[in-house]
């Protein structure tokens, strides 16, 4: 699917998901007819590049320890008490190779050569372990990656307009526990299901799977496909787009990290002891990685500009460097450590509040990617009162865009109107000083923005 400007590439699935399926004859020929038929349909398109014969149900298989030897490719398997994988092996790789060239995939999850549906190194995998299962930290989708994360994701509210939709006038309704939004939830609880949530966990995979494509020889992750796009009724879920087509911050933060140059950062405490033998003599450096990200075919020369802020003083820093992105990988740009940081030598000791933003700029002076990296858990964090901010919103003078600037950085700004929603072309922004932003805002007609940040006191 193109329109000469983007290509979407298709994963298609065959219709089962998450189960155990029989493989009885009357229904393998229910199966075969269904498969043939679906084949013929979509196989024109020339956007779908995979057809998967299930989704997790390998993985299904797995954990309820069913008979299922992948050293095995030659029996039939319906005798066995996973007789769906005939269905998976047999009838659907026959019934596309007979109707089209359209690679063929088992399953998603599916490994091969004998690897379970964990194995990250290769075919894809299921990333769940930070919206659920051990619920890892956001920051540690690093050494959560695999050769191809096929599904991860992360619930989040949807827009208030969408809410208030459901809730239907019902303001007594109108809070996260409420019968009416219980209902009107994919998942249970609401202790996770913040909008800046959503946005920086699914940002965060996307900035560092693509570090994880470093070129020849180190291209570790090859891709990851976010569940989901958009619903399919009005709901609170893991999707980006709610049911009525109205974009969530994730939105806004997933494209950013999508953009053909991206510039990301870790910071991590790193603690030496003095002395193996004892635990009490040690040092915590906090140290900072930079790289960069070019998913164009050529080599692109730009400049790294690195600034570091001290929240709660008018304290700065700022290099820059010449450096040069390679075509179609990352590039690691920095790696020491983290400007302004003392060398801590007790737990207790508490760093200091530093900012991070790093931008490339290119030969023009066109900025082609920013990110500024935060000290995290951000509930440690004491933000500034709204007064001391030096946060301004000019409305362009074509009445359709406005400025955001800034004179301490500000976490995670999301624009808002009263009434009918405005078309905003980014959410979700880091806003540092010296760097303002463009925001377009198709829709605004006069109307007055209203900004909400992390710690502007409104939650």
């Amino acid at each position: 699917m193109t329109d000469g400007s983007i290509t979407v590439l298709v994963w298609q699935d065959f219709m089962f998901g998450c189960g155990q399926y029989p493989a009885y004859d009357s229904f393998l020929q229910s199966v075969e007819v269904e498969a043939d038929q679906n084949i013929k349909r979509l196989r024109h398109h020339p956007s779908i590049v995979i057809f998967a014969g299930n989704n997790e149900d390998y993985q299904v298989a797995e954990s309820l320890k069913l008979e299922l030897d992948y050293d095995d490719e030659t029996s039939d398997f319906r005798k066995t008490n996973f007789p769906a994988r005939h269905i998976y092996e047999v009838t659907l790789p026959n019934a596309v190779n007979k109707n089209c060239d359209i690679y063929y995939h088992r399953a998603s999850p599916y490994s091969g050569q004998g690897k379970p549906t964990t194995d990250k190194t290769l075919g894809d995998i299921h990333q769940w372990n930070v919206w659920h299962g051990s619920q890892e930290p956001w920051h540690n989708w690093d050494i959560l990656a695999g050769r191809f994360v096929s599904e991860f994701g992360m619930e989040g509210y949807p827009n208030i307009r969408t809410v208030d939709y459901w809730l239907g006038g019902n303001k007594s309704e109108r809070f996260p526990q409420s019968r009416t939004n219980n209902n009107h939830n994919k998942a249970d609880g609401f202790e996770r299901r913040l909008e800046v949530m959503q946005a920086e966990t699914l940002a965060s995979a996307y900035r560092l799977w693509r570090r994880n494509w470093g070129g020849k020889g180190r291209e570790y992750t090859a891709g990851a496909l976010v569940w989901q796009i958009n619903d399919c009724w009005p709901v609170t879920s893991w999707a980006i787009v709610d049911y009525f087509l109205r974009p969530k911050p994730a939105f806004f933060t997933v494209a950013r990290e999508l953009r053909p140059f991206t510039v990301g950062m870790t910071r991590k405490d790193h603690k030496t002891l003095a002395d193996d033998r004892f635990a009490d003599k040690f040092t915590i450096e906090t140290r900072l990685e930079i790289w960069g990200t070019n998913s164009t075919l050529t080599e692109k020369k730009a400049t790294l500009e690195v600034t570091t802020f001290e929240l709660h003083s008018e304290w700065t820093e700022t290099t820059s460097t010449p450096v040069a992105l390679a075509p179609n990988a990352s590039t690691e740009l920095f790696k020491g450590a983290l400007p302004g940081q003392p060398v801590r030598t007790k737990a207790s000791q508490v760093p200091r509040v530093l900012i991070v933003s790093a931008r490339l700029i290119d030969e023009t002076g066109e900025v082609l990617g920013r990110y500024s990296n935060w000290p995290e858990p951000f509930k440690f964090i004491n933000f500034p009162a709204t007064e001391e901010l030096g946060l301004k919103v000019t409305v362009g003078a074509d009445g359709d865009s406005v400025v955001l600037s800034t004179n301490k950085p500000i976490k995670g700004i999301v624009l808002d109107v009263e009434g009918d929603d405005v078309k905003w072309s980014d959410q979700a922004i880091d806003l540092v000083p010296n760097d303002p932003q463009t925001v377009k805002a198709v829709g605004l007609k006069g109307r007055e923005v209203k900004l909400r940040y992390l710690g502007d006191g409104t939650a």
